[in-house]
């Protein structure tokens, strides 16, 4: 009998056969032009996020930007970022495609470099990533970490309970399961730590389960020093769940109370 994974991942297949349908729904237009790019290297704060090794400047931006168009210099009709990813990074809110947004670029970068070399296996990623230069993977790993989009409305209902749940284990894990905080190395409300941690607020709840369940049956082994893989080897599904539907719910501005603003799911 399959295992879940094995079933997640003809799922994921199976997304990627309607490829040219997702294509068909993207707008292309709606990418970034070259006067936005530039007022993005005005923050320092954006610049380290996304710093990898060349320095970010217009010309990085750019280079960025032709690959997220398919504009890679091994490239073809499949290798557009924005068909999966959208024009801004912003995913799909059935939770196949991760949002890239904002992402540590560091973290997206080595991510690129993990596909190439198969430390994370992915039937779609796996050979678009080997066509690529390394310059072109810090190129768009760069140009995806500056841009800015909204996020997508939460998908499905959710116990309530399970859901406070969650908030417990990113907030201070469960010393009877010995599952550690994910705040602590995630940030406070999960919005990340540059250059290698990536941010889980307002990340797809789907997704982030998807992930969790990989690590936990070893198909996924390329977080440093194994944290990832230990820690989901210790989680059950009702945790992984609970967790990621918390994160996908939580924004990462702050409020005035300081704590993080929650979405209702719809």
């Amino acid at each position: 009998m399959r295992t879940l994974v094995q079933t997640l991942i003809a799922t994921t297949a199976a997304a990627a056969i309607g490829l040219t349908m997702v294509a068909s729904a993207q707008n292309f237009e709606e990418a970034p032009d070259a006067a936005t790019l530039e007022a993005s290297l005005q923050s320092d704060e954006t610049l380290f996020n996304a710093r990898v090794n060349q320095p970010v400047d217009d010309d990085l931006l750019k280079a960025g930007r032709l690959v997220a168009m398919g504009g890679a210099e091994n490239g073809g009709s499949g290798m557009a970022c924005i068909t999966c990813h959208g024009a801004q990074g912003e995913g799909d809110g059935s939770g196949a495609f991760p949002r890239l947004t904002g992402q540590p670029a560091w973290y997206m970068y080595k991510q690129l470099v993990d596909y190439a070399s198969g430390d994370r296996p992915n039937r779609v990623m796996t050979g678009i990533a080997q066509r690529l230069t390394e310059y072109e993977m810090e190129a768009v790993s760069a140009y995806y970490s500056v841009l800015e989009a909204p996020h997508a409305p939460v998908l499905g209902q959710i116990d309530g309970e399970l859901l406070q749940w969650g908030a417990q284990l990113g907030a201070a894990g469960s010393a009877e399961a010995g599952i550690p905080a994910c705040v602590n190395c995630h940030g406070p409300n999960g919005t990340g730590l540059a250059p290698s941690v990536p941010y889980l607020a307002g990340q797809y709840a789907r997704y982030m389960e998807y992930q969790l369940q990989l690590w936990k049956e070893g198909v996924r082994d390329n977080d440093p020093l194994n944290v990832m893989s230990a820690i989901a080897q210790k989680m059950t599904r009702e945790d992984m769940r609970a967790v990621s539907e918390y994160y996908a719910r939580v924004r990462a501005e702050r409020v005035q109370d300081d704590r993080p603003d929650i979405v209702n799911a719809e």
